[in-house]
């Protein structure tokens, strides 16, 4: 799982109260605001999935997760764990999100929309970010 295909998911701005999701408007303040998380499940293959990004000032950002889950058939049950983790730099420019993993910048697309507490939420490649500790 690449950090270009989880961060596509990073970008919103406090000033702005939306409900629609919207197209970029990130800000380095936002960024650093918090850390951001997500978590998904598969109710029907009981597998899910959890990642925490977290971005620094000084350019850098690191990110981990985990994926689990277990299946079950007449031979048995399989549980299965998978940690990852890793990190690069960031920046914002002209309110698009760009990342680096030790290669040339790549400019990440982002949406974001606020929750039903106005609370931004961050989405991208399908998933859904929100600010977390």
């Amino acid at each position: 799982m690449s950090i270009q295909r989880i961060m596509v998911s990073v970008a919103t701005c406090f000033a702005c109260c939306m409900s629609a999701a919207q197209a970029g408007g990130l800000s380095s303040q936002l960024i650093l605001s918090s850390a951001w998380c997500s978590f998904t499940y598969n109710k029907i293959s009981g597998y899910s999935s959890t990642l925490r990004v977290r971005f620094n000032p000084n350019g850098t950002y690191r990110y981990g997760g985990r994926n689990e889950g277990q299946s079950s058939n007449i031979y048995g049950s399989v549980a299965s764990q998978k940690d990852g983790a890793g990190g690069g730099n960031w920046r914002v420019e002209n309110g698009e999100l760009f990342l680096s993993e030790g290669g040339p910048f790549r400019h990440v697309p982002t949406q974001f929309k606020r929750d039903s507490s106005g609370l931004p939420i961050i989405i991208g490649d399908g998933k859904e970010y929100a600010a977390c500790n």
